[in-house]
């Protein structure tokens, strides 16, 4: 008899030295799944801005488009809405060749929201005035569509991805 109770205490020795994740594998696994899920969101919204492109994938409605002083460049701004019914509206600014269909790339150079009042006014040959404005925010730029971008989020000038594409990014003041 002994040998029995040895082996009785033997056996439930171990059974409590079995580890918490053996014993509740079902809830081990969930735990780690919800664990790796909110980890990829975390990393999702923490790293957005440094992998964000000034692309807005052709969505949105264009609200009016002003030809440049001599016709070769054509900027057109558009209203894109996010956020469902509490939501606004992005408004994006697009500079296209008019005078060379085969050529006729799209540069996206201003993003922000709308604020109210939008109006476009060249005043150069390649120089454009966007402004977007209200009683209280003034987003309004003069940029020149060569080689600079506005970005009222911020997150294209910190973008690894539009590095090489703009020679100067004028951040908006916060």
């Amino acid at each position: 008899m002994d040998s029995n109770t040895q082996a009785n205490s033997s056996s439930s020795n171990t059974n409590s030295r079995k580890s918490w994740i053996r014993r509740h594998p079902i809830l081990t696994t969930f735990t780690i799944l919800i664990l790796i899920l909110f980890v990829a969101v975390f990393l999702y919204f923490w790293l957005r801005p440094y992998f964000s492109t000034f692309d807005r994938s052709e969505k949105g409605e264009l609200s009016y488009s002003m030809p440049s002083r001599n016709g070769e460049y054509t900027a057109e701004i558009y209203g894109v809405p996010y956020g469902g019914a509490t939501g606004g509206v992005t408004i994006w600014v697009d500079v296209k060749k008019t005078n060379a269909p085969e050529d006729a790339t799209v540069k996206t150079i201003y993003r922000a929201k709308h604020h109210g009042n939008n109006h476009l006014e060249w005043d150069s040959e390649n120089t454009l005035r966007i402004e977007n404005w209200n009683e209280y925010t003034d987003e309004t730029m003069t940029l020149n569509i060569d080689d600079e971008i506005y970005d009222g989020w911020g997150w294209a000038c910190k973008s690894l991805r539009m590095k090489d594409k703009s020679v100067r990014c004028p951040a908006p003041e916060k």
